[in-house]
């Protein structure tokens, strides 16, 4: 998802997440009750969603947008254009990736990373008939994680077909995930600033990271420092 680093994002509140499902569960013509069944939850906790009284996790929010047949963003305001999902408690994001120039921006910091080599190739016509672009990574190169960088994108690519042909379900890849990260989460890299982030890390001064249950719709469009869990 995308955000500005100027930007100061303001969250949706569990009230404002709550009113969205609801006018789209209304919108389906669905009661409270039948929605409860649906999801396998007691009505009183579908009223609690929808009168903001709960916070929705992650995978509780995809399961209500696949019961009402919609992508999960639209359970968001529609007066407000663009969202981004925070997954960190800080105001200092990560990621932003609104524009081409965000996409552009990433791809140069990926290449210049030098404990990960990659290697850039192009081809067109009239030598090839199709236009084709690719960023690769050698596993056998000296970079210290080319190795690991090859076996996450076979690892990937395996579970994204195990997905597709059945074999494992969204909420199964999305656990893959958060274990993947979690793994790879000490792979530092050499770096100046790596290696002191490793450091206070180990001497237990770095702040702990989320936990990535709890999801924070936020908003460019205001300026709010708070954010709802």
């Amino acid at each position: 998802m995308s955000k500005s680093e100027d930007s100061r994002l303001s969250v949706y509140t569990s009230e404002e997440i709550g009113k969205a499902i609801q006018k789209k569960r209304k919108e389906k013509k669905i009661s409270q009750k039948v929605f409860a069944e649906m999801l396998g939850k007691s009505e009183r906790t579908i009223q609690k969603y929808e009168s903001g009284e709960i916070a929705i996790k992650v995978d509780v929010l995809k399961q209500i947008a696949n019961e009402l047949d919609v992508p999960w963003y639209e359970l968001l305001d529609a007066q407000t254009p663009k969202v981004g999902i925070i997954t960190s408690e800080d105001d200092k994001y990560k990621y932003q990736f609104h524009t081409m120039s965000d996409v552009i921006s990433a791809l140069f910091t990926l290449t210049l990373i030098k404990d990960l080599s990659f290697s850039l190739s192009i081809s067109k016509p009239p030598e090839n008939p199709e236009w084709i672009t690719s960023i690769s990574v050698n596993g056998k190169d000296e970079g210290k994680y080319n190795a690991d960088f090859c076996l996450f994108m076979e690892n990937w690519m395996s579970k994204l077909q195990q997905l597709k042909d059945g074999f494992i379900t969204d909420n199964q890849l999305e656990i893959w995930k958060t274990e993947t990260l979690a793994c790879y989460s000490n792979g530092y890299f050499s770096d100046i600033l790596s290696q002191s982030l490793k450091r206070s890390k180990e001497n237990g001064t770095l702040k702990k990271e989320s936990s990535f249950k709890v999801i924070h719709m936020a908003s460019i469009n205001e300026d709010k420092d708070n954010i709802v869990d």
